[in-house]
């Protein structure tokens, strides 16, 4: 044979090896988005009627979660595979609610529930006294104003009658008594003292009445906590207070898989399973019961991409870590479900390397191909990392942000000290709206960034734990700001003002006293509606400014200094 047969012979092989491995690499990926596509047609289905935490849809979508590790060989862990917690569905004042005034003739005046009298969120579920009552004024203890209105008051075994707000409110509600003239904090300094229970007033008729609509999140005291609505206000003597209220629960299901390669160190993928079903606890940015909120990319499709995971890390080039596949439940209610499972791990949380958390990644732009990496800055090696992932730029490209906080799980594990990653396509108009549904998906779009999750666990196949880095706060949008206040805003809040997800230590809002789930709704002059508002707000001040933030906190509208 001569030898440029030889060559044409040996070119030819090479042509069809290689065409053949593209149509092999084409074949399988056409089989990953076929899966992809079947698992978020089914959790993403009306059947599952949004998979609200504590449903039967949410407990559908769990088994189902849980029989693709089985099927993926995976050892199941917790309750055959279960991990259970318990939500409070809402709180209701019943009938068995009482509220008296005994006489010293012996005459009792019932008062009448919601007309006349009704608990407060912070009052206890089932609680039952009598006792006297003691006046303490406005109730207000400040070391800053040096101002205790329980100096020389015996409190201790006696209901404690408080005023609304503070003297003078009207006229300085910047005043320092404001950061303490919260119905929280009142409460808080009267359970101090002994009181065995807590009626409100109001200081003057003009005062607006506190909320009778009680929080399902707010944890309740073991004091019977009302408000009273009459004018007249004569609560002198011995009252009854009863208080019951009607807390029926839901219980949650967290899915938990390992993959046991015998190493020290584990890598954790998680991806919330849960969704806001029909809006039942009004998470939709449609109000009320507007239909069923299927919840294809949020988060269907980081479900879809955990179970791909489950299937494909293994081999020698991902073998010297072990890995545990979470399935999350409650993150549309808080994180729920990752907080419970940090509380009560299934393997201590020491031997975790690093977490992977995968939320929206079905929606990729198909114009702007953007995969966003958030939590780069919670290891010093992630972004040595990113720098050797290879990515076709014509099909996906890659944008990071620092920050270890933000509106799902990661967050959660960042809290405690572990790096994080969280992997998300891009928010778009069908969040949290009955329009976001399976046929909207991007698979191509996913494929491509399962891939480079896929780099990110290979690159870091070794035995060396990664390094933890704090991280700076996440600042939301693109307006440039001189200044920080130091909040994560919560995006899946949907009503009016900035909701607070997070505040960071010794920052201006953590030293102000804003706390979590506050609500700014003013910045200065500036209204705040939303997130945009906000920005625009926080871009206009300076590095020593003043300036006063109105937030509602609970029922109430509480005015707070902010020092930049």
């Amino acid at each position: 044979m001569k030898f440029s047969n030889i060559l044409k012979i040996s070119t030819f092989s090479v042509i069809m090896g290689c065409a053949f491995s593209v149509s092999a690499q084409s074949t399988e990926m056409e089989k990953e988005k076929a899966r992809l596509k079947a698992d978020i047609s089914f959790l993403a289905s009306d059947q599952l009627g949004g998979r609200q935490t504590g449903s039967s849809g949410e407990l559908a979508s769990a088994t189902y979660i849980k029989n693709e590790f089985k099927k993926n060989k995976l050892t199941l862990l917790g309750k055959d595979g279960f991990q259970e917690f318990s939500i409070i569905q809402l709180r209701i004042a019943t009938e068995k609610c009482r509220f008296a005034v005994n006489s010293p003739n012996g005459f009792i005046n019932d008062f009448k529930l919601f007309e006349e009298y009704y608990p407060l969120s912070l009052s206890s579920n089932n609680d039952s006294i009598t006792a006297e009552t003691i006046d303490v004024g406005y109730g207000l203890v400040s070391e800053k104003e040096k101002r205790d209105d329980y100096t020389g008051l015996d409190v201790a075994g006696k209901v404690a009658i408080i005023r609304l707000g503070y003297l003078g409110s009207d006229e300085k509600p910047n005043s320092p008594l404001a950061e303490v003239a919260d119905i929280t904090t009142k409460v808080k300094e009267a359970e101090k003292r002994g009181v065995v229970g807590i009626i409100f007033i109001r200081a003057k008729m003009t005062d607006e009445d506190p909320s009778g609509q009680l929080s399902r999140t707010v944890v309740p005291t073991k004091l019977p906590i009302f408000y009273f609505k009459p004018k007249n206000n004569f609560l002198r003597g011995n009252v009854t207070m009863k208080s019951f209220l009607w807390s029926p629960t839901a219980v949650g299901h967290n899915v938990m898989a390992f993959k046991n390669n015998h190493r020290k160190k584990t890598v954790v993928i998680c991806a919330h399973h849960d969704h806001i079903g029909n809006n039942e606890y009004d998470n939709s940015k449609i109000k009320g019961i507007t239909g069923i909120h299927n919840g294809a990319d949020d988060n269907a499709s980081g479900v879809a991409t955990l179970l791909e995971l489950s299937r494909k890390l293994k081999g020698w080039k991902y073998r010297k870590n072990n890995y545990l596949f979470l399935a999350f439940s409650g993150e549309e209610l808080g994180l729920i479900g990752s907080k419970f499972f940090i509380q009560n791990p299934e393997i201590p949380l020491k031997t975790i390397n690093y977490v992977i958390n995968i939320d929206m990644l079905g929606r990729i732009d198909s114009s702007k191909q953007m995969l966003t990496i958030n939590g780069v800055g919670t290891s010093p090696d992630w972004t040595t990392t990113l720098q050797k992932v290879k990515t076709d730029t014509t099909q996906l490209r890659i944008t990071t942000t620092e920050s270890g906080m933000g509106p799902s799980d990661h967050a959660s594990f960042y809290l405690e000290g572990i790096p994080v990653l969280h992997f998300f396509s891009g928010q778009h108009k069908d969040y949290h709206t009955p329009d976001d549904d399976e046929y909207k998906i991007n698979y191509q779009g996913m494929y491509n960034s399962i891939e480079v999750i896929k780099q990110v666990v290979k690159i870091n196949n070794k035995c060396k734990k990664l390094p933890f880095t704090k991280t700076k706060d996440a600042t939301p949008g693109r307006t440039k700001f001189k200044i920080t206040m130091g909040v994560m805003p919560d995006y899946s809040y949907s009503g009016k003002g900035m909701k607070i997800d997070g505040v960071s230590d010794n920052k201006p809002a953590f030293k102000a006293g804003l706390m979590r789930n506050d609500i700014i709704v003013k910045l200065g002059e500036n209204t705040v509606t939303g997130v945009e508002d906000y920005m625009v707000a926080l871009s206009k001040f300076n590095a020593g400014d003043k300036t006063t933030a109105t937030i509602i906190r609970g029922s109430e509208t509480i005015i707070k200094e902010i020092q930049f």
